[in-house]
């Protein structure tokens, strides 16, 4: 992982990165301060091992289509689809951006949020986890993604 969470301060840093400071350097994000998952807990980037020290992690490398299509089996959203990909971002979008940014704007706390999974799903997410931990992890980092 290279960041899961983010305060507020960071992301508009990291928006105004190739906007006023250096308009040579490439841009960061498109999202503002409060527009982000990641101000909210609920998002982290990712890189293949093989690709860190890449310039911009090898955009078009083969392991982002891997990655992608299993943060998606697990339910999460990818940054690799979207129409200015992001391919390192995951997001859990179980609760509205709008909704988190109306909270935070209210309370400046970040919103609480409580899944009450059901015994079903607890079974389920222990299998999901044991699989991943036990037989994903493993090949991932026989091929050097992690």
């Amino acid at each position: 992982m290279v960041e899961g969470e983010r305060t507020f301060a960071k992301q508009a840093a990291l928006y105004q990165q190739g906007v006023d400071n250096d308009p040579s350097t490439p841009k960061v994000t498109n999202a503002k301060p409060g527009d982000s998952y990641h101000q909210y807990k609920l998002a982290l980037d990712v890189v293949p091992r093989a690709y860190k020290n890449m310039p911009e992690w090898n955009p078009s490398g083969p392991l982002w289509e891997r990655i992608g299509q299993i943060g998606e089996a697990a339910g999460l959203t990818w940054g690799g689809r979207w129409g200015s990909p992001d391919k390192p971002h995951f997001h859990f979008a179980g609760a509205p951006l709008a909704e988190l940014k109306a909270y935070w704007e209210k309370f400046k706390q970040i919103m609480p949020i409580e899944i009450t999974p059901t015994s079903t799903a607890i079974v389920a997410a222990i299998t999901i986890a044991a699989i991943l931990w036990f037989f994903v992890m493993p090949r991932l980092r026989q091929h050097g993604i992690l």
